[in-house]
C-alpha cells in the first residue's frame, strides 16, 4: 500500500543517516586514522609491526583530511545539501557514536554473536566477513610470532606499547575507558587480534560499505537522504502525491546521486588483496615492506588463502541473480582511499 510504501522511505531515509555518518564516515575511516596517526608517531619505519600494517594506513589521512575539509566540515558540509543530519553533525556523532562504538565491535566474530547474526541464512556480508577476518588473524598471528618469540618480549617493547597508550589515552580519549581498546598488549594473541582489527577495518570494512554507495543511494526514492514534510500522522491518508511532495527537489536527488557515484568508485592508485593481471591491480605482495624470507612466506599462505575464498565467493554468486562479490579479495582495495 502507499502508506506502507512512504513507511519505508522514512525509514530509509533514517537509515541513510546512521549508515553515511556513523557506518561509513565514523567506523570506516575516523577510527582508522587513529590507527595510522599513531602508529606513524610511535613506531620507526623499521619496526616490524609498522612494516606489517604499511600498506594498509598509507592512504587514511590524506582522504580523511579531505572528507574534513568538504563533507563535514561544519561550515560548509556537503552532506548538509543531501542528508538531513546535515547541519547537525557534532550532535549526530556525540550522540550516538560516542555511545555505540567499542573495541569490541571491530572483532568481527563477536560483533556478529552481539548482533545476533552470526548464522542468519543468506547473510553474505556476515559469511564473507568472518572467512576473510579468519584468514588475517591467522597471517596477523604468523608475523606476530616471527617477531617475538613469548609473551614476554610484546610487553618489554616499549615503542609498541606507547603506539596503543596513544590510541587509547589521545585517539579515543572522548570514549569511556577508551572505547574499550587495549591501553597495553602483555601477550603475542593481543598483538595479532589488534593487527586484526586494524587491517580489517582500514580494507575489508571499508570496501564493504564504501563501494556500495551507488547502488543502495543512487535511485533516490529508494534510500532519500532528506524528507521534507513531517511523517505521517495516525489514520493519514496517504496518496502518490503526499509521497512526491515528501521528497525533495530533483536537485538534492542529483547530488546524492552524483556524490555516492564520486565515494563509491575506486581510486586509480588503489591497490588490492590479490593481483590481477586483466584489470591491471597490483596485489599486497608488491606493496609490503617485509623484507625476511620467512615474513614473505606469511604473505604468500595469506595470498593463497584468499585465493580459496574468492573462488568460493565466485561458485556462491553464480546462481544468484546480483552477484555479492564486493568482499571477493581481487576487488578489496588494501587501504581507504576513496
Amino acid at each position: 500500500t502507499l502508506s506502507w510504501l512512504l513507511a519505508i522511505m522514512y525509514f530509509r531515509c533514517a537509515d541513510s543517516q546512521s549508515y553515511a555518518l556513523m557506518t561509513h564516515f565514523c567506523r570506516a575511516h575516523a577510527v582508522s586514522e587513529v590507527f595510522a596517526v599513531s602508529a606513524h608517531r610511535n613506531l620507526p619505519s623499521s619496526h616490524p609491526i609498522l612494516r606489517v600494517l604499511h600498506p594498509h594506513v598509507q592512504g587514511i589521512v590524506a582522504v580523511n583530511a579531505q572528507a574534513r575539509d568538504l563533507l563535514v566540515n561544519p561550515r560548509s558540509s556537503a552532506f548538509s545539501m543531501f542528508l538531513s543530519a546535515g547541519d547537525n553533525l557534532e550532535v549526530a556523532f556525540d550522540n550516538y557514536y560516542r555511545h555505540e562504538f567499542s573495541y569490541q565491535r571491530l572483532i568481527v566474530p563477536e560483533d556478529l554473536k552481539a548482533r545476533g547474526v552470526e548464522n542468519v541464512p543468506g547473510y553474505l556480508f556476515a559469511e564473507d566477513s568472518l572467512a576473510l577476518w579468519t584468514a588475517l588473524r591467522q597471517y596477523a598471528e604468523e608475523v606476530v610470532e616471527l617477531t617475538y618469540p613469548s609473551d614476554e618480549d610484546v610487553a618489554k617493547d616499549r615503542e609498541l606499547q606507547a603506539w596503543v597508550t596513544e590510541m587509547v589515552d589521545v585517539g579515543f580519549s572522548g570514549f569511556e575507558d577508551g572505547a574499550g581498546f587495549p591501553r597495553q598488549l602483555n601477550d603475542r594473541s593481543s598483538l595479532g587480534e589488534l593487527i586484526t582489527v586494524i587491517i580489517f577495518n582500514i580494507s575489508v570494512f571499508h570496501a564493504a560499505v564504501n563501494f556500495q554507495c551507488i547502488t543502495y543511494l543512487g535511485y533516490y526514492p529508494n534510500c532519500p537522504g532528506v524528507m521534507v514534510k513531517e511523517p505521517p500522522t495516525q489514520d493519514e491518508v496517504i496518496t502518490a502525491d503526499r509521497i512526491w511532495e515528501s521528497l525533495p527537489p530533483k536537485q538534492v536527488a542529483f547530488v546524492q546521486a552524483h556524490l555516492s557515484n564520486m565515494l563509491g568508485s575506486l581510486s586509480p592508485v588503489e591497490k588490492f588483496y590479490l593481483a590481477t593481471t586483466q584489470q591491471n591491480r597490483g596485489g599486497l605482495k608488491d606493496e609490503v615492506n617485509m623484507v625476511g624470507e620467512e615474513q614473505l612466506a606469511c604473505v604468500d599462505r595469506l595470498t593463497v588463502s584468499l585465493r580459496e575464498i574468492k573462488e568460493k565467493i565466485a561458485a556462491r554468486n553464480a546462481p544468484l541473480d546480483i552477484a555479492y562479490d564486493v568482499m571477493s579479495p581481487d576487488n578489496v582495495p588494501l587501504t581507504t582511499q576513496a
